[in-house]
Order: C-alpha cells, then sequence, then structure tokens
C-alpha cells in the first residue's frame, strides 16, 4: 500500500491550491481551469502533454491552459514538493482585468523560466497554506492575489499572449453530448453509448468532440466526476463508500485507485487535509 505524503488543499471561489509532497505518477487528465505548477523542493519531475516531456524543476513554471491534456511522470521514490494551482478562468479574467488587460487571454507558453518575484510569492503562499494561514482573516486570498499577480505580470505581456477564441463553433449534437454527460457522469457512460445518444459513430464523435471543445469525451467525462468527487469529500459528510457509489464505481477500492491517480493522494487524505475559504 502506498504511503501517504504531506498534503494540503485549500479550495474558494478561485478554485483549489495545493501543496503536495509525491513521487507518484498522475493519468493523463484535463481542467476546465487553468493549472499552473511550481517546484518547492526535491527531486526534479516531469510532466507530459502530448508527445512533449516538460521538466519542472527550480528553474521552470509549468503554465497548462484550460483543457489542456497532461500527465505526471513517477519519481522513482524521489519526492518533489509542488504547488499546483488549479485556477477558474472567471477569476483569472478579474485579476487581468485590475492590471489592464482584456479578459480571456491565456499562458503563450507551457514552460516559462523562473522568476525572482514569482518564486517568492510562490513560496509566500505555500508557507500560508501549509501553515493554516490562509483558513481565517479578510486578507486570507491575499498570497494567492499576490501569486497570480506575479504570473501575469511574468508571463502573459499583452503584445505576445494569445486570446482565447470567443468560443470555438459547437456542433448541435456535440452540445447534446455535454448535456448528457452532465446527466449522466455519475454512470460513468461509456464513450460509445454517448456517440449513440447524439448518433454519431464512436470516432466520428471522438473527432467533433476534441474539436469542439478541446479536450477528449473520455477527460470531459472524468473531469466532471472528479468534480463532483472533491464537492463530496470537501463538502459533505458522506462516506467515502457512499461516493464511491454515487460515481458508480463497483467497488470501494476502485473509486480509491481512479482519485489518487487523478490527485496523487487517497479520498481519506484530500477529505482531512482540504480547507475551504468560503
Amino acid at each position: 500500500m502506498h504511503q501517504e505524503a504531506p498534503i494540503w488543499i485549500v479550495t474558494g471561489d478561485y478554485g483549489r491550491a495545493t501543496v503536495n509532497v509525491t513521487d507518484r505518477a498522475l493519468v493523463e487528465h484535463a481542467h476546465q481551469q487553468f493549472n499552473m505548477l511550481f517546484m518547492l523542493g526535491g527531486a526534479d519531475t516531469v510532466f507530459r502533454s502530448g508527445s512533449c516531456d516538460l521538466l519542472l524543476d527550480a528553474s521552470t513554471v509549468i503554465l497548462f491552459n484550460p483543457w489542456v491534456p497532461h500527465l505526471k511522470l513517477a519519481n522513482d521514490g524521489k519526492p518533489t514538493t509542488i504547488l499546483s494551482l488549479v485556477i477558474e478562468a472567471e477569476w483569472i479574467d478579474r485579476v487581468l482585468e485590475r492590471r489592464g488587460l482584456r479578459a480571456g487571454l491565456v499562458f503563450p507558453h507551457v514552460v516559462e523560466s523562473m522568476k525572482p518575484c514569482v518564486q517568492r510569492a510562490a513560496e509566500r503562499l505555500a508557507g500560508a497554506i501549509s501553515r493554516g494561514l490562509l483558513d481565517n482573516g479578510e486578507d486570507r486570498e491575499l498570497p494567492l492575489i499576490e501569486l497570480i499577480d506575479a504570473v501575469v505580470a511574468a508571463y502573459i505581456v499583452p503584445e505576445t499572449a494569445t486570446v482565447t477564441a470567443s468560443g470555438r463553433p459547437i456542433d448541435f449534437r456535440i452540445r447534446k453530448a455535454i448535456a448528457y454527460i452532465h446527466d449522466h457522469a455519475l454512470e460513468n457512460p461509456r464513450i460509445e453509448e454517448i456517440a449513440r445518444v447524439v448518433g454519431l459513430s464512436r470516432s466520428r464523435f471522438f473527432e467533433q468532440f476534441r474539436n469542439c471543445v478541446g479536450v477528449s469525451p473520455r477527460h470531459y467525462v472524468d473531469h466532471i466526476r472528479m468534480r463532483a468527487a472533491m464537492h463530496w469529500l470537501s463538502a459533505t459528510e458522506r462516506s467515502l463508500v457512499e461516493v464511491a457509489d454515487e460515481l458508480g464505481f463497483g467497488a470501494h477500492s476502485n473509486f480509491t485507485r481512479f482519485f489518487a491517480q487523478h490527485m496523487a493522494v487517497s479520498p481519506s487524505e484530500y477529505r482531512r487535509q482540504t480547507h475551504s475559504l468560503g
């Protein structure tokens, strides 16, 4: 059995901030939100997006825009301390607007060099999270805002930043598929089933969904299921068995494996270490 490593998690309207000491691999997944990764110490580690290996070390920052599939490779028993931010796009837009930038800008590069101002802000935020300093007080989000401000100033430059499309053209069948996924995600629908419901072959459905949404249908379903699992674990007193049953897992162990493969921590540890900022 894999021994639990230290983890601290805070959640709020902005999304989720995690300080995690881990050597585990993560399966390929994607977030609807921005995902920013900062190494705080320990061994260098490697993420992968598509065919590109992305080194996270003391000199780099990894910045995933929404719906970019990625995974993490295992560290062969040498843990890394990582600050991971999963931040809602609307929250980022408010930061951009405060800096006089238009909403909808995205990171132009996945890997950037670590800037001293970003490193200092990341270390301050990680320290505040691990010491429980974000749990109370009117300014509890201030360390997070300072880090996002530093990231925006360092890596989103108006002259070079890419602007998010106002909206990908979404085929009516894909809109129907998205509605079906949200209605049936807890049943873990098979991709063939969703394709049949919207009247497309599996291959055509996969292609259309990726073109319209930017991510595969499997990643989209898993994201919705993980979001539900994290909500129930942090905001309700449902037992792990009840959560596993609600998500359609035949056995509690299958749910634990699924969750750990996406979060590098067990559901029970996630519940123990998650604190909400309101």
